[in-house]
């Protein structure tokens, strides 16, 4: 499935989003299932969180089987200024979690970030 959220990423990069955060994490160790975190400039506002969540939503649903689907808990798609997205960030692109990692409260039994933007720590607090 990994694949196939790099494909989606690239997606998401052909049509021209300044994707700041692209993660698949396993935190819930109850239903094994995945969390998908995505972050870009611009989300503080709540109608293009919507939007781009549509946005995301409609690719995962087209790009993934139903069984792939499936093992998905939940898509967030958050602002940088999120306290999960900002924790995230510290982890560069291509970091695999593969162990329980807290990151932010949440325990992280597996993960794989496909994005992290380096974003300096001034301007993620500005937009």
């Amino acid at each position: 499935m990994v694949d196939k959220l790099k494909t989606i990423l690239a997606k998401i990069h052909e049509s021209d989003r300044e994707v700041a955060l692209f993660a698949m994490l396993k935190i819930d160790d109850i239903t094994d299932r995945w969390s998908i975190i995505f972050s870009e400039t611009g989300l503080d506002d709540s109608e293009k969180r919507k939007q781009e969540f549509v946005y995301l939503a409609n690719l995962l649903i087209s790009n993934l089987d139903e069984k792939e689907i499936e093992t998905i808990a939940r898509v967030s798609v958050r602002p940088l200024s999120d306290h999960l997205v900002e924790s995230l960030l510290k982890y560069k692109t291509g970091y695999k979690f593969d162990e329980s990692t807290p990151v932010n409260g949440n325990t992280v039994h597996e993960g794989y970030v496909l994005e992290s933007a380096e974003i300096p720590p001034q301007t993620a607090k500005d937009l």
